[in-house]
């Protein structure tokens, strides 16, 4: 799937009511999945390797009343991880959790005898990218069955805004980099004219860069480095309002405004470039068939191709035409 303009993304996953966070967030699990992997090192204190293998589940369930679609899941040997990315403060959240992770569990369900359906809930946790107050270490409900049984669900919440710079980088927790500018959020939309807010957020850009850029002459990471920066310009294109002199300085240390991610910008004109060199190809058979039919002289050819005639006939009869003679 191509990157596309931010709410396209969310959209092609089934709904209109999704942010850039949100679609920021797919874009990450959709395209850069392994970058999940240190948060569900970080939340659940596994120890998975940058090497792990891990499948990616679809995210669309569905049930009898409706389609429920979740941010990004993923299997790693015999564990599923279930993953939602959280902008807003919401009171059901627990609820919608539950619903995800039973829509999860049902439909990996197994038969284990003749007589009881198993079904086991993926391990889950909810990401605030958000500075948020007094939020709770984990979303809970409690069941009661009609038999008296009672059960305790909680998925743990993890705060963005825990997380430092340095932090960042330390536990490799770079999916939430993009997210770093919501730090400043409320001091950039109240115009504030702190000028020591001001400089100890460029400070953590210019390290974002700093650090980033590191990657680029490491093999596949010097990709990775690019697309992030792109993700983060993205967000903080959104969250800086227009009239605020922090945007253009920002934009001076992450590298300015984007429209895709600047690696598949530069794929489409590798294609594009192949695109050219296919047409020009066949304009080039085309003369040689005209050659071949008589429609048109050698030498016409030849000077259109900007070649001699002696080498016009050989790339001829090379490429299986036959050229008159005579």
């Amino acid at each position: 799937m191509k990157y596309e303009d931010a709410d396209s993304i969310y959209q092609e996953n089934g709904s209109g009511s999704g942010t850039i966070f949100d679609d920021v967030f797919r874009t990450i699990a959709q395209k850069m999945p392994f970058l999940l992997i240190p948060l569900i090192n970080e939340v659940f204190g596994t120890r998975y390797t940058e090497e792990q293998e891990f499948e990616q589940l679809r995210n669309e369930h569905y049930e009898k009343f409706g389609k429920v679609i979740t941010d990004s899941i993923i299997r790693i040997g015999g564990h599923i991880y279930h993953i939602e990315c959280q902008s807003e403060k919401d009171g059901n959240m627990a609820v919608r959790m539950m619903e995800y992770d039973f829509a999860i569990a049902l439909e990996q369900a197994s038969l284990r005898d003749d007589r009881i359906m198993e079904i086991d809930f993926p391990e889950s946790c909810v990401l605030y990218i958000r500075n948020h107050k007094n939020m709770p270490e984990y979303h809970m409900v409690r069941v009661r069955f009609a038999d008296g049984q009672t059960v305790l669900y909680r998925v743990p919440v993890i705060m963005a805004k825990d997380y430092t710079v340095s932090s960042i980088f330390e536990k490799q927790l770079l999916l939430l980099l993009p997210y770093h500018i919501l730090r400043y959020e409320h001091f950039l939309k109240s115009n504030g004219a702190s000028g020591a807010k001001m400089e100890r957020m460029l400070d953590d850009y210019r390290e974002i860069n700093s650090r980033l850029s590191e990657l680029q002459d490491t093999g596949s990471k010097g990709q990775l480095y690019v697309d992030l920066i792109e993700l983060i310009n993205r967000i903080a294109d959104y969250v800086i309002p227009g009239d605020n002199p922090s945007r253009e300085r920002i934009g001076d240390v992450m590298g300015g405004q984007i429209l895709k991610l600047r690696s598949e910008k530069l794929r489409e004109e590798g294609r594009e470039e192949g695109r050219e060199e296919g047409r020009e190809e066949g304009r080039t058979q085309e003369l040689y068939s005209m050659v071949q039919d008589g429609d048109t002289s050698p030498e016409r050819a030849a000077r259109r191709l900007g070649i001699t005639i002696p080498i016009l006939k050989n790339r001829m009869i090379v490429s299986g035409y036959r050229y008159p003679e005579g």
